[in-house]
């Protein structure tokens, strides 16, 4: 009889699903702590739960702001004068 080995296989996919949750967890966690999502899936492939407690333990991430440098949110390396100039009217001479 192989039940202890029916056991094991199922504790390993077990095993192998609550992995894979983990990963797709940290995905979908990360953005709210200000970290990026991709990495902390991939984190979460290769560490599985130990990836999920670290990124509930780690401080909240930095926010990049750009406010008193002139740039748009959205347009990175633009700023506020180079848009106004992408979107002004041309005027009619008379």
């Amino acid at each position: 009889m192989d039940t202890p080995t029916l056991v094991g296989t199922g504790f390993v996919v077990l095993g192998g699903v609550v992995w894979i949750l983990c990963a797709y967890y940290c995905y979908q966690v990360a953005p709210r702590f200000h970290r990026r999502p991709r990495n902390w899936a991939i984190l979460g492939i290769v560490f599985g739960p130990i990836a999920l407690m670290v990124l509930y333990v780690l401080p909240k991430g930095n926010v990049v702001s750009d406010k008193g440098r002139g740039a748009q949110p959205g347009r990175p390396g633009t700023t506020r004068d180079q848009q106004a100039e992408l979107y002004e009217v041309p005027k009619k001479h008379k």
